[in-house]
């Protein structure tokens, strides 16, 4: 962690900031600064005053009577890659903004309380940054614009004016669901496959080094094609495994 998160950490917890809490609001800072590129400094201002921002309780420093500015409504939630584009379309007609996608590969999505309107989304293959910045490129004329990349996966939005104008602002947008987490059966069957995969290679090829029926070569062969199975598994495991984990941190916090 670089000496700015470490200040910030430090000033948290001089504010009385629940470590826990602090810990997984610096990952994610820390992630995103990472993701992008930007001086921390330049991104939030100076640990002091970002700290104070972050502790200071609602309406304080306000003028007396003012009235205080509508806040912004906050949603992150998660998809597999077969029902990401289905579920983008259905939050961005609810007027959520994805702002990013996090480590865990989540969408972090805002909503604005005084003139909410529709977003649309695009969810494309992308092999590497050079491939990102060519889609980019490719799709700006439209009014795309990148909000966010998971592993193989580019996301793209622009707001719902660009196609409808007026007609996309929302006049009372609806509650969001309690649900926060979309696997639909073809992600699971590629989970299940990925992971059958992975074990009868890794069984196959671990039995054949063993019994000294393959050279050098073949292991290498061998090698190869689990070491495939095995991040293709992974590929699609790791946002089960982070939904998993964000579950059992809010069961530790309620207590339950």
């Amino acid at each position: 962690m670089s000496d700015y998160f470490g200040d910030l950490a430090t000033r948290l917890r001089e504010q009385g900031v629940d470590s826990r809490r602090s810990r997984a609001l610096l990952d994610d800072l820390a992630a995103h600064t990472a993701e992008s590129g930007a001086d921390p400094e330049e991104e939030f201002g100076t640990a002091e005053e970002f700290a104070a921002a972050l502790t200071r309780l609602p309406g304080e420093g306000e003028a007396p009577g003012a009235d205080p500015a509508p806040e912004e409504e906050s949603l992150v939630w998660t998809a597999d890659a077969f029902e990401g584009p289905a579920r983008l379309a259905e939050m961005g007609a609810q007027g959520w903004e994805v702002e990013r996608v996090d480590r865990l590969g989540r969408f972090v999505s805002r909503r604005s309380a005084d003139r909410p309107q529709t977003w649309e989304y695009r969810q494309e293959i992308s092999a590497g940054r050079a491939d990102r910045e060519l889609l980019a490129e490719r799709l700006a004329p439209g009014g795309w614009e990148p909000c966010g990349r998971w592993s193989v996966l580019a996301y793209f939005k622009r707001p719902g004016s660009v196609t409808a104008g007026p007609a996309a602002e929302l006049e009372a947008p609806p509650e969001p669901g309690r649900r926060r987490y979309f696997f639909g059966w073809k992600g699971v069957l590629a989970i299940g496959v990925s992971l059958v995969i992975a074990l009868v290679a890794g069984g196959w090829s671990i039995l054949n080094l063993v019994s000294g029926a393959v050279d050098a070569d073949g292991a290498a062969d061998l090698a190869g094609y689990l070491s495939g199975a095995v991040v293709g598994a992974l590929v699609v495991l790791l946002p089960i495994w982070g939904a998993v984990r964000l579950m059992a941190a809010r069961r530790d916090r309620s207590g339950g």
